[in-house]
Order: C-alpha cells, then sequence, then structure tokens
C-alpha cells in the first residue's frame, strides 16, 4: 500500500483522526458538564441543602426520602472531591483536551494534504509548527497546574487529602518537540524549493 495519496496509509490514518476528533469532542462537553455539575454541587452545599463532608472527607450519610422506602448512601471517603483538587484537576483536563483538538485538526489537515498527494506545502509547516507550539504550552502548563494545585492543598486543603507530588519531565514529550521542530523547518524548506522549482518551470 502507497504512503501518499488517494487509498494510502495516510488517508487511512486521516479516518482514524476523525474519529479522535469526535471523541475529543465528547470528553470536552464530559468536563464542560462536570464543572457546571460541580459549580452546582458547591452551590448547594454553600446552601445548606448537602453535607460539606460529601466534599471535605470522612464518613456521612445522603439520604432522599424517608420511611422504610427511602433511598440512603453511607459515605466513608478521602476528600478528594474538594475544591481545591476538583478545579485544577478540571483545568487540567481542559488545557489537555484543548490541546489535543487544537494537534488533532491540524494533523487532519496534514493528512489531508498527504491524501491528496501534496506534502510540500507552505501551510504543512505551518500546521506543524502550531501542533509543537501547543505540545510546548500544555507541558508547561501541566507544570504550572501541579505547582498551583500544591499551593491550593497546602493553603486550603483538607485534612483528609495527602498530596504527594514528585517533579518528572517527561523526556519524550520535550524530544517529540524538538522532532517537530526540525520537521516543520524541514517543511518550510520543501515547500520553498517546491515553489522555486514551480517558478523555474
Amino acid at each position: 500500500m502507497k504512503a501518499l495519496g488517494k487509498g494510502s496509509i495516510a488517508s487511512w490514518i486521516r479516518v482514524g483522526l476523525t474519529f479522535a476528533w469526535i471523541l475529543l469532542w465528547i470528553a470536552a462537553i464530559a468536563v464542560g458538564l462536570g464543572a457546571i455539575g460541580y459549580g452546582v454541587l458547591l452551590a448547594l452545599i454553600a446552601n445548606g441543602a448537602i453535607d460539606p463532608a460529601l466534599l471535605e472527607g470522612g464518613a456521612g450519610n445522603a439520604e432522599i426520602g424517608g420511611g422504610s422506602g427511602d433511598f440512603h448512601i453511607s459515605y466513608d471517603q478521602p476528600g478528594g472531591g474538594t475544591w481545591p483538587v476538583v478545579v485544577p484537576s478540571l483545568l487540567i483536563a481542559a488545557v489537555a483536551i484543548g490541546g489535543a483538538l487544537i494537534i488533532v485538526w491540524r494533523l487532519r489537515k496534514l493528512f489531508d494534504a498527504f491524501s491528496s498527494g501534496e506534502p510540500f506545502k507552505r501551510e504543512n509547516a505551518k500546521h506543524l509548527r502550531v501542533i509543537w507550539i501547543t505540545m510546548l504550552v500544555i507541558e508547561l502548563s501541566r507544570y504550572l497546574l501541579m505547582g498551583l494545585t500544591g499551593i491550593l492543598l497546602a493553603n486550603f486543603g483538607s485534612p483528609h487529602v495527602e498530596a504527594n507530588y514528585t517533579f518528572s519531565v517527561d523526556l519524550s514529550t520535550w524530544g517529540s518537540i524538538l522532532i517537530l521542530i526540525v520537521l516543520a523547518e524541514v517543511f518550510r524548506e520543501g515547500a520553498r524549493l517546491k515553489e522555486e522549482q514551480e517558478l523555474t518551470i
């Protein structure tokens, strides 16, 4: 099977990227609904409708109804639902999914060109540049948000929550960013040479 053009490996990858695009939008909607739901829960706790222990940790009960047919839940959880944990988690998810949407969108544009048999277009260098910049922003945001989570937990955290952070540098991500920087320049140079050749002819 050929790598470029119609019916090629590139065209199959493009189909896979379309499915990834749909799944990422579903994940984005889920995170958005989760944020709204958490906001509603915080509002209900602030109004006294729900016991704050549900989020702060420890044992408790949640009851709906009364008598023999009531709905009753007992819980004993470590307080992982407090806002200093959930808000940074939602931000991390939003950054990761938002970045992934940008990357997949640009990859789809790249593989559109590959499927049409035109790899050295000036736009492809731009797509690669946007991809590595997005990856860089995601990685730096990860460090920032992990630091923010640690600060929030230290100042506003629940006694039931323990935070154990180990700073780690993902060499594969940084290696991928460096490779994409080089590839973006290769595609830019390839597009320039192709344009020069077309002008010469």
